[in-house]
């Protein structure tokens, strides 16, 4: 067997796959050069992936998952390299053989959960496009059934804890074995799908799934949600779900289907959000979630999120998109985005950014704790306000 190992794949050296959205694959590579100063990009896979060599792939995969950069969507270790021939069987043989030989298959056993997470790389510009003649799913299945009747270990697409890792070109496979929190996401590449459901009102809804999803939030399920920029609604329908009552600012119109179904607990106020937060600060209102969607500068939306910050609940977060301009020769992207964080910075003690799959030219940030010594001054803090702020975020 031995023979047939070695002449099906080469392992000469310690690499990962790095994948971002393409328009930031270099913002992505620099973050991860700030964890691995000795990390080269040795060449762009397909749009937006990159194969990177590093000293040692698991010590890079352990600083990425304490130190989440904010373009990096996915990270999988590429441990070994597979020739392909083009036939499934014969692919998924020499692919089986090179997985069994990582020295991390031996965490597969009775019981643990497991998931094959292969991908059929789109070609980079300069390289010729074969067809595969199977699909990332056919190879998923098959592979699947043969390590789960060799091990005993049980297949669990949605929350596996091992993940075995498999990005393909025309020619070639790269395999890998990491814990699936070392991927940076549970998905391959990152893509997170969900399923479009006749209820939806937008795309923009995947956005705030995600976000969920990523910064490990649960929506409260009673109590009063901001959502500013509403129209035409996606975000203040699953709000409105998870239990919350709604006050959506938006000059536009909601759905109407939105507003007849929630109308007990929708209230919309049709002005910009500068006028509503001025009228909301006068009250004294308080909400436990703030979201925000507005197309406008990053920089113009923290500044609205420092204005709301005195309208949060102690206990509650701000889940904010911030959209980035297009690079170009006067105006650069990535200064915008740290200017914005700064500013958000001064005013909340927890800040986190990620780029999601759903985002576009944005980042996602949710922001949490208000820095109270500046907004309360010389008022009265209640016992939900006073008390430390972590209890959204589950690390």
């Amino acid at each position: 067997m031995k023979a047939i190992l070695f002449s099906a794949y080469v392992d000469d050296g310690e690499r990962v796959i790095a994948t971002a959205q393409p328009e930031f694959l270099q913002p992505a590579l620099a973050e991860l050069e700030s964890l691995c100063s000795a990390l080269t990009v040795e060449e762009e896979l397909g749009p937006g992936i990159a194969l990177c060599a590093v000293p040692e792939t698991r010590r890079l995969l352990r600083q990425a998952m304490e130190h989440p950069p904010v373009f990096v969507r996915h990270l999988a270790p590429a441990q070994a390299v597979v020739e392909l021939r083009g036939a499934i069987e014969d692919d998924c043989a020499r692919l089986a053989l090179a997985l069994a030989a990582l020295p991390e298959f031996a965490w597969l056993g009775p019981g643990q959960y497991f998931a094959v997470q292969a991908r059929l790389l789109p070609p980079a510009k300069q390289s010729p496009v074969r067809p595969f003649a199977y699909t990332s799913g056919q190879l998923n299945q098959k592979l699947a059934s043969v390590i789960s009747e060799e091990t005993r270990a049980i297949e669990s697409i949605r929350k596996p804890r091992i993940v075995l890792s498999i990005a393909l070109t025309a020619e070639r496979g790269f395999v890998g074995i990491s814990l699936a929190e070392e991927n940076l996401s549970s998905w391959p590449g990152g893509e997170r799908h969900f399923a479009r459901l006749p209820e939806q009102i937008s795309r923009a809804e995947l956005k705030l799934l995600e976000a969920l999803e990523v910064f490990n939030l649960t929506l409260p399920t009673e109590g009063e949600a901001l959502d500013l920029g509403a129209a035409p609604g996606g975000w203040t329908r699953l709000l409105l779900q998870a239990g919350l009552h709604v006050v959506a600012v938006d000059p536009a119109m909601l759905a109407p289907a939105l507003r007849e179904e929630a109308r007990s607990r929708l209230e919309h106020k049709r002005c910009s959000a500068e006028v509503y937060l001025a009228e909301a600060l006068h009250r004294s209102q308080r909400f436990a979630v703030i979201t925000n969607d507005m197309r406008m500068d990053a920089r113009d939306a923290a500044r609205l999120l420092v204005r709301a910050a005195e309208l949060l609940r102690g206990d509650g977060f701000v889940l904010s998109v911030l959209k980035l301009p297009h690079a170009t020769k006067r105006i650069q992207p990535l200064p915008v985005l740290r200017e914005a964080l700064g500013i958000l910075q001064e005013t909340y003690a927890i800040v986190k950014a990620r780029q999601l799959f759903h985002n576009r030219q944005e980042v996602t940030v949710v922001a949490a704790s208000p820095r109270q010594s500046r907004l309360f001054a010389g008022r009265r803090l209640s016992r939900a306000e006073s008390r430390t702020r972590n209890v959204v975020f589950r690390s």
